[in-house]
């Protein structure tokens, strides 16, 4: 998974399937998890799992979640390539729940700040 980003307009994508060739389509450009200023305890997604339940906190300080700063998205990418993705809002907990009934191994856990970029963890789910 790839996430994007439109120079014009400022809309982020996820693109699961890369386009034919590798080439982005002109006006976007791919987002990097960490290259950004920001502070770390508010932004690098804290996960722990609860039986079936993916938790994942955005910090071990909670992101503000205010018009101008928050947190849009966040993602699971599951070992075997599939992604499910939680939207937020301004307002909203930074934390969402994925159900991870029926799986295990390493999970890759990515949020999006709208002021301090893509941010990202690892974390090995158990089976149960």
């Amino acid at each position: 998974m790839k996430i994007v980003k439109c120079n014009e307009c400022g809309a982020v994508f996820e693109m699961v399937v890369e386009p034919k060739g590798g080439q982005l389509p002109e006006g976007f450009h791919e987002v990097k998890a960490g290259t950004t200023d920001g502070a770390l305890e508010k932004h690098v997604p804290v996960v722990e799992q609860n039986g079936h339940k993916l938790i994942v906190k955005v910090g071990s300080v909670p992101h503000p979640m205010l018009e101008e700063h928050y947190i849009t998205a966040v993602w699971a990418e599951f070992e075997d390539g599939t992604v499910e993705k939680k939207t937020l809002n301004p307002g909203q907990e930074p934390q969402v729940h994925f159900c991870v009934k029926h799986r295990s191994g390493k999970v890759t856990v990515y949020e999006y700040c709208n002021l301090h970029g893509l941010w990202k963890t690892e974390f090995t789910i158990s089976a149960e």
